[in-house]
């Protein structure tokens, strides 16, 4: 997630910088910018997006996969959402391919891959947990199902009568 946050920020850093300063070794703006939204509006939502996939990938609840075992049918959703958001920038990439031939990279094929990256970014966020190798009420490392037998169980007795603290539970 964070990588995605990276890229991206950099997409950012790397537009605004050609606006200013027109570097040489940067492609021009026409290659950064697609139009369809006015710069002055983009450099903001762009921002806002940035500081929303931060709050996203410091979510701990989002990182563990957490979310989507509370949250199984949103999860389910922002995949499908990503997969079609991916779809559909590959056929932009597409279009644009077929009517700027070899030279398609300098009319939009940035921002169709940056769009790539918050398509995955959106796919990341609605993982599906981590399988857990080991079930929770293992206990001390023993592998599930491989308990060892006490020798004699009425030697330990059955506990009746004893208090049990907080701290006992260990």
């Amino acid at each position: 997630m964070w990588a995605c946050v990276a890229l991206f920020a950099t997409r950012v850093v790397g537009q605004f910088e050609v606006m200013l300063l027109a570097p040489a070794w940067l492609p021009a703006m026409e290659a950064w910018y697609s139009g369809l939204l006015p710069y002055p509006l983009l450099l903001p939502a762009q921002i806002a997006a940035l500081m929303l996939m931060a709050v996203i990938a410091w979510n701990r609840r989002i990182r563990n996969g957490s979310f989507a075992r509370a949250n199984p049918r949103t999860a389910g959703a922002l995949r499908i959402l990503a997969g079609i958001y991916f779809a559909v920038m590959a056929i932009r990439l597409a279009v644009n391919l077929f009517d700027n031939g070899a030279d398609f990279w300098r009319h939009g094929a940035i921002p169709v891959a940056f769009h790539w990256v918050l398509a995955l970014f959106v796919l990341v966020s609605g993982r599906a947990p981590a399988h857990e190798s080991l079930q929770r009420d293992e206990a001390d490392g023993v592998p599930h199902g491989d308990v060892p037998a006490l020798p004699y169980p009425g030697d330990h007795g059955f506990g009746l009568g004893k208090q049990v603290r907080y701290g006992d539970a260990r």
